[in-house]
């Protein structure tokens, strides 16, 4: 994680070029984190979008012994929980088909071995059936690298609490996971 004080320093002088630098940095990364979050390409690149956009405007209010990359990736969560909620809020008042749910497999199909394209789909709807913090955990923690501690400070969470739920969700992922695996073996 970034703790330099200098870039925290510029990005609060509005420094354009310190703040494309970041930006160019984290971008990619943010992304692909929202992505597998949302389970949209291009939600998650709208979500991104609005992320920087309140860096950009929120980076003055913050001391300069900030945890820059931490609290990046907490307004970034925030954004794509407030977007799921949402979500799932539409769908409940049936503002959103839901025999016609987005096509999330069309953004995880990659070249390679004919497997692998499968099992990014199973552990998309296994990710998909989870409570979206727990989700969120999983993907910091597993898909980024994310120590409890980073995580705790992005969800606001104690260290412990994050371990215990990364403990949990792990086994309720594996749960759901073999669950969508043996139903897609059946089908085969």
């Amino acid at each position: 994680m970034v703790m330099d004080v200098q870039v925290v320093e510029s990005l609060r002088a509005k420094d354009a070029q310190a703040f494309r630098l970041l930006v160019e940095r984290l971008q990619q990364p943010i992304t692909g984190y929202l992505h597998r979050l949302v389970g949209n390409r291009e939600v998650a690149l709208d979500l991104a979008q609005d992320t920087f956009l309140q860096v950009y405007k929120e980076i003055g209010k913050t001391s300069s012994d900030l945890i820059l990359d931490a609290w990046i990736y907490r307004i970034a969560t925030n954004y794509g929980l407030r977007y799921l909620n949402r979500k799932r809020l539409r769908m409940f008042v049936g503002l959103e088909d839901v025999s016609c749910p987005e096509d999330h497999n069309a953004n995880l199909m990659v070249p390679g071995p004919e497997g692998q394209a499968e099992t990014r789909i199973l552990v998309r709807e296994a990710l998909q059936k989870m409570k979206h913090k727990d989700a969120a955990c999983l993907q910091l923690h597993f898909g980024n690298n994310f120590t409890y501690e980073e995580i705790g400070q992005i969800l606001e969470m104690t260290p412990e609490a994050v371990r215990k739920r990364v403990a949990r969700s792990v086994d309720k992922f594996r749960t759901l996971y073999g669950t969508s695996s043996l139903a897609s073996q059946q089908e085969a």
